[in-house]
């Protein structure tokens, strides 16, 4: 009879070794259970025929190639008991057409109407009233026997007396070379009449005006008579002078 404690220490190994073997089992029987087909497992499943079936790759209908002479392989004509199998060329792709953006066209900015300015009636200049009483009036200027400048004095078509006329070789007083008082001529008319040196057939210019009894201006003192010493077949001969004082 073994002593008490190598009894035990037996029964303890083998309650190890039991508990060793029972854990293996249940290891092996989760891998089993997670894949049935593992190499350890002795009973397989077998796939079902669906499955089977399904694994399997689509036969195309059998194709018989035909020798021929030429390079190029031909397929056979189909019949009913064998199918042909037709390889189509490679499709043409056509050029990618370019497309352009259609473009839109900006936007108008409305603008405000211009306003166009009423047309106005064109108002003529208003006349600056001359400082003068008297207009000076060259009336004619012809070829003459000798050179004069002489005229008529008027107020309102009647004649006035009392006036004088200067003759002068400026507008200034101080080239005044004669000086007359109008008379009344045989027809009622004033008149004056000066007879030129013998400077007047020549060219050169004259200036006669109007005064009162005190020598103030009646007429523009820069009235002006150009003389000249054109024959009589000129139209523009100017030896005597007819200038009329109209107020």
């Amino acid at each position: 009879m073994l002593p008490q404690n190598d009894s035990e220490e037996k029964y303890q190994i083998a309650t190890l070794v039991v508990l060793t073997i029972t854990g293996l089992v249940v290891i092996f029987y989760a891998i089993i259970f997670l894949n049935p087909r593992v190499a350890f497992n002795p009973f397989k499943p077998l796939l079902p025929p669906a499955t089977f079936s399904a694994a399997l790759p689509t036969l195309q209908p059998t194709w018989t190639p035909t020798e021929v002479s030429s390079p190029v392989p031909t397929a056979t004509p189909p019949s009913s008991a064998t199918a042909t199998l037709v390889v189509p060329p490679p499709p043409t792709l056509a050029p990618p057409t370019a497309t352009t953006a259609p473009t839109i066209p900006p936007t108008a900015t409305s603008r405000p109407p211009t306003r166009t300015p009423a047309p106005t009636s064109a108002t003529p200049p208003t006349p600056i009233p001359s400082p003068y009483n008297f207009r000076s009036v060259l009336q004619s200027c012809n070829h003459s026997g000798s050179t004069q400048i002489k005229g008529k004095v008027s107020s309102g078509g009647q004649p006035q007396d009392g006036l004088r006329v200067r003759l002068a070789t400026g507008p200034d007083p101080a080239t005044v070379v004669e000086e007359q008082t109008v008379k009344r001529d045989v027809d009622g008319s004033t008149i004056y009449a000066f007879i030129l040196p013998p400077i007047g057939s020549k060219p050169f210019s004259w200036f006669v005006w109007l005064v009162d009894t005190q020598g103030n201006a009646l007429s523009s003192p820069n009235f002006r008579v150009e003389m000249n010493s054109y024959p009589p077949s000129s139209p523009d001969a100017c030896w005597l002078a007819v200038v009329d004082f109209v107020k």
